[in-house]
């Protein structure tokens, strides 16, 4: 390999001169942090219900893998959803077979430990120390976030961990000779394709992914080298995401403009989102700039401004494209991509600072007043104070959790109530569809299931096509449905209406009220039935 074009800081030999022994050869931290963030997580996956998102990813797992399986009928999804049906719900509902939801969401945390090895892996090669990489580790696996993703069975885990070996095999790949270099290259592209396809969104981080690996490779072979590395990995990239966009056809394309590209503009405030970042991250933030200036001033040519820069700026994509689309959802999510760069940052930050400490203790043992601390217990000291800020970090993002894991209902009481009531002849109006279509799966199809999002009724008198509100209320007028079940939340004001054409409508009555209580206050379900029979559609 090619000498390195810049001057590497001396972190590893000084912390081994100092002591950190235990830090930088063994692979024990490591196994301690992924231990602790295991168990973060593990307290999450059997405290909640399904979500929302999970229970509409786990049943298109389930109808895509009975297509493959036993050529069943597939509907086409593609137009609304976020990621590729193809990639992450297959999986997550081969391990929703095997253990229900709690194997689901233990996929993701598979994913979740993997992006923090990984993570420990680019840090150790990029910054040429494992105390920068055993904090930035820590750091990460410490954030409410990561926590969050690892006990969510949502494609977030598994897009976050191939962005992350993307990367790991990029840097490999600078340090190695040039055809295993352009293997390992086509092969992070590859990676990264695959992140972009399982979730759209993660296409935001690939910029920094390519700008990591081609600074490494410009760093371990020149320029050259980098601008050609950066270059093969786009390709191997954009090539095949290319294809797949145009042969997988208008639906999906649909579904990556709506949900993606164009996604249409929320009402949420910039201050807002960036209030939520910075509760969440905002320690991280602070840590990676800080560190990244002090890189930045330990090496003063070459690419080594550039890596800091791009490490520590992917903190403030997720907010600032969010802030761009004033839109709250899936922030708490995404602000994870960009810290699993920044945290780098971070942990370069810690391990300089300990070793900086470390080195004041042990210098001049013999000119030190009496009472002074001696090198062990500097030693001691620093990893404490370090360890203090890692545990801040953590701390002031978890606080967090509680609202975001505890954001939906228990729907253990309500599912309980519609197993008894839903017959597969009959169709039904939910607030909740795909977590009805997803635990009585076995009850109802989710062709008899419509939602209170949107909803297209053809009149069976005229012929004629009807969306949205006056849909909703032919049908109800019409008696479509035998129950209607809503809740009161994202879609309150329909709710309202189709209470007063029930009341109007005179044959449905209010049969049941389920109690929840969710982070943002109580609330409850209203299960209202139909007392006469349908219309035939």
């Amino acid at each position: 390999m090619a000498a390195r074009v810049d001057q590497e800081p001396q972190t590893s030999a000084s912390a081994r001169s100092t002591g950190w022994r235990l830090l930088e050869t063994r692979a024990g931290p490591l196994a301690v942090v992924l231990a602790i963030q295991a168990a973060l997580s593990l307290w999450l996956v059997g405290k909640t219900t399904a979500f929302l998102d999970e229970g509409l990813y786990l049943l298109i797992g389930h109808l895509e893998l009975a297509h493959f399986l036993h050529h069943a009928p597939m509907p086409d999804v593609s137009y609304y959803l976020s990621g590729s049906p193809l990639i992450y719900p297959p999986l997550a509902a081969a391990a929703d077979t095997v253990g229900g939801l709690a194997a689901a969401r233990l996929l993701s945390l598979a994913f979740m430990l993997l992006a923090t090895v990984l993570l420990h892996g680019v840090c150790r090669r990029l910054l040429d120390s494992r105390t920068a990489a055993f904090f930035a580790a820590a750091l990460f696996a410490g954030l409410g976030p990561t926590q969050y993703l690892g006990a969510l069975a949502t494609y977030d885990a598994m897009a976050l961990a191939l962005l992350g070996l993307a990367t790991w095999l990029g840097v490999r790949a600078a340090e190695q000779s040039q055809a295993i270099r352009y293997a390992l290259l086509c092969a992070g592209g590859v990676a990264m394709m695959i992140a972009d396809a399982a979730k759209y969104a993660a296409a935001l981080f690939d910029p920094v992914v390519v700008l990591v690996v081609a600074l490494a490779c410009w760093r371990a072979q020149g320029r050259r080298d980098g601008l050609t590395a950066g270059g093969v990995m786009t390709l191997a990239a954009a090539v095949p995401l290319a294809a797949g966009y145009y042969l997988a056809g208008p639906s999906l394309r649909q579904g990556v403009s709506v949900t993606t590209a164009d996604r249409p503009a929320g009402s949420d405030s910039a201050g807002s989102i960036l209030s939520l970042s910075a509760h969440v991250t905002g320690v991280i933030a602070i840590l990676a700039v800080l560190g990244g200036a002090l890189y930045m001033l330990r090496l003063r040519r070459g690419p080594a401004w550039a890596l800091a820069l791009v490490l520590a700026g992917a903190e403030f994509l997720a907010p600032a494209e969010q802030a761009r689309i004033h839109t709250l959802t899936s922030l708490y999510k995404h602000v994870d991509y960009g810290a699993w760069f920044a945290c780098m940052m971070g942990g370069y930050l810690l391990a300089e600072w300990s070793a900086g400490l470390s080195r004041i203790s042990a210098d001049e043992p013999q000119a030190r007043p009496a009472g002074s601390i001696d090198a062990p217990a500097g030693r001691r000291r620093a990893l404490a104070l370090s360890t203090a800020v890692v545990l801040l970090a953590g701390i002031s993002s978890t606080k967090t959790i509680g609202a975001e894991y505890g954001g939906w209902p228990n729907s253990g009481p309500v599912m309980a109530v519609l197993s008894r009531l839903l017959k597969p002849a009959d169709y039904y109006l939910i607030e909740d569809p795909s977590l009805v279509t997803y635990y009585l799966r076995s009850q109802i199809s989710f062709l008899h299931v419509d939602s209170t999002f949107g909803f297209s009724y053809t009149d069976p008198e005229t012929g004629q096509r009807l969306v949205d509100d006056p849909a909703y209320a032919l049908a109800i007028k019409q008696g479509y449905f035998t129950a209607v079940v809503i809740r009161f939340g994202a879609t309150a004001a329909l709710d309202r209406m189709l209470v007063r054409d029930m009341l109007d409508d005179r044959d449905y009555r209010l049969s049941d009220v389920v109690p929840y209580r969710t982070s943002y206050g109580p609330g409850a379900y209203q299960i209202w039935t139909r007392l006469t029979g349908r219309a035939v559609p």
